[in-house]
């Protein structure tokens, strides 16, 4: 067996142990994710992939809760010479992708999606083609499909995700933000 091979394993068993144990609304397990997820990039520049407990986890949190989701987005503008590089973050999620079984992995391939159109606009199409035919439902995938189709410039939609990046750690710490505070002296 190969290693990708030998990870899937692992992967698939941690998927079936980890099954129902993910709230959502869990803040402390909402932070502790983020926090592996930078651990795990950062890993990912000394060429130590993430464990099949974190691949699992990471999984099952990006199909219940859009805030992980959505933090992978935009983790592109954490990227630095002292952490990790974009290219990690584009292993990280290619390696997710590809050790969890397709309906498990879509909002996971839609994000490398995402990142891939930085780099290759026709394959991105492709991917986000790929993750269509997996789930034609999945509303950021249509989304994507339909912006890669309108051409828009790979930076503008980066500049997008970073945009969004800080609005989501926001709301993953329960941040304070002048929208909030602006609401609630109304």
């Amino acid at each position: 067996m190969s290693l990708i091979q030998d990870l899937r394993a692992e992967v698939d068993i941690e998927l079936l142990a980890q099954t129902g144990l993910y709230n959502p609304e869990d803040r402390k397990t909402n932070i502790r994710i983020v926090s592996d997820i930078r651990a795990s990039l950062c890993n990912m520049r000394a060429n130590i992939a993430p464990e099949a407990k974190h691949i699992a986890e990471v999984a099952i949190a990006t199909n219940e809760n859009v805030q992980i989701r959505d933090f992978l987005m935009g983790i592109n503008s954490e990227a630095s010479d002292t952490t990790f590089s974009e290219e990690d973050v584009y292993e990280y999620l290619l390696l997710i992708g590809t050790t969890v079984n397709k309906q498990i992995a879509v909002p996971v391939a839609t994000v490398f999606a995402a990142h891939l159109y930085e780099r290759d606009k026709t394959e991105a199409k492709n991917a986000i083609k790929e993750v269509l035919e997996v789930n034609p439902d999945y509303a950021l995938a249509n989304l994507l499909k339909r912006t890669f189709a309108s051409d828009i410039d790979a930076g503008f939609l980066k500049a997008m995700a970073s945009d969004l990046h800080s609005q989501v750690l926001n709301i993953i710490y329960e941040r304070e933000t002048d929208d909030n505070n602006n609401s609630s002296a109304k």
